[in-house]
């Protein structure tokens, strides 16, 4: 699902908090804006609409950071995986070199799959099935694999297993909070569109109401910085009326 730029939630958000906290608190704005149906409670709807979009992005940025936690889990629990299941196979596949039978038996008949689910369940089957077979555990301890060694490696595969589970439901609630979020926002958005045009309208004789909503912004420029570009469009149309110079 896809989010939308935080930097651009902020600018609505302030907007919407802004507009709205200063006109259920400015006397003169309330009564500009009652004569066309903004009263106290139409007001009041559109903060709480503003509070929930806000809670929403608050808790789809947790999400987000609790899955990419969860991410980083995962991943340095498959490193630690992958190495203990490597390991364990080049120590075997040299004891049973000459003993298809016992491979087979241990899955290291065929390379490492890459494939998570697949190397999940090849890698309990490995340390399990080393584990459990009496010849194959009494030949493994005496190349350094005890079966306390082998419980211990046959953690870190179950650690993996774990985390991904995890990942999996981080992933999921982030999903929600984003959806959530979303459906927030747009109804935030919805209340906001109609609000502007009507505040427009309701203080359409003043500006600097409409400027404390935060809806009109005031040209930043001076007097002279205005009426620059002004006098320099004249002083080009001048020269050319100027007649041209006598050789």
């Amino acid at each position: 699902m896809a989010t939308r730029p935080k930097q651009s939630i902020a600018q609505k958000l302030n907007l919407a908090n802004v507009a709205v906290s200063n006109a259920l608190s400015d006397p003169q704005i309330g009564k500009y804006l009652s004569e066309y149906g903004y009263k106290t409670p139409k007001l009041s709807e559109g903060k709480t609409r503003y509070e929930a979009a806000d809670v929403s992005v608050k808790l789809q940025v947790a999400a987000l950071g609790e899955k990419k936690e969860a991410s980083a889990r995962q991943d340095a629990a498959e490193k630690r995986a992958r190495t203990a299941y490597q390991d364990l196979s080049q120590v075997a596949k040299a004891v049973f070199k000459r003993d298809p039978e016992s491979l087979a038996a241990l899955g290291l008949d065929h390379s490492m799959p890459k494939p998570l689910p697949l190397f999940l369940t090849m890698a309990a089957a490995l340390f399990d099935n080393a584990s459990h077979t009496e010849a194959i555990a009494n030949r493994l301890a005496e190349f350094g694999y005890p079966l306390q060694k082998l419980s211990e490696e046959r953690g870190k595969v179950a650690e993996l297993s774990a985390a991904v589970a995890a990942h999996e439901s981080a992933s999921g609630a982030s999903q929600q909070a984003t959806f959530e979020q979303n459906r927030a926002l747009d109804a935030l958005e919805f209340w906001m569109s109609a609000f502007v045009k009507v505040a427009k309208v309701a203080l359409r004789t003043q500006p600097q109401l409409l400027e404390k909503l935060g809806i009109l912004k005031r040209n930043s420029k001076t007097k002279a910085q205005r009426g620059a570009s002004s006098k320099a469009a004249a002083t080009r149309e001048a020269k050319k009326a100027q007649p041209p110079a006598k050789g």
